[in-house]
């Protein structure tokens, strides 16, 4: 899949949720995001890359993230899928 093909396909998806404003800045990868959410991940199986504004982290099984509202986004350069668990918090002040 091209750069282009995959930036259609993700704001065709963002779209579709209504969340065009959660890609502030999609110039470094067209998957990057940002939520205002608190976000425990567990990496459970595969292998994913986080990737960030300024640096990139592959998980392994088992390792954990606390994602706090960075832009980012999920790539798995592997073969097979990856399966994570994930606890999203509403950021927002009550």
């Amino acid at each position: 899949m091209t750069t282009e093909e995959l930036e259609q396909n993700m704001a065709q998806g963002f779209a579709a949720i209504d969340a065009e404003h959660c890609r502030p800045d999609t110039s470094k990868d067209p998957r990057m995001h940002k939520t205002k959410t608190v976000d425990y991940i567990i990496l459970l199986e595969g292998e994913i890359t986080l990737l960030l504004d300024e640096d990139e982290v592959d998980l392994k099984p088992f390792d954990v993230v606390i994602q706090r509202g960075t832009n980012h986004a999920w790539i798995n350069k592997g073969a097979n899928p990856a399966l994570l668990a994930a606890i999203l918090i509403d950021a927002e002040p009550l």
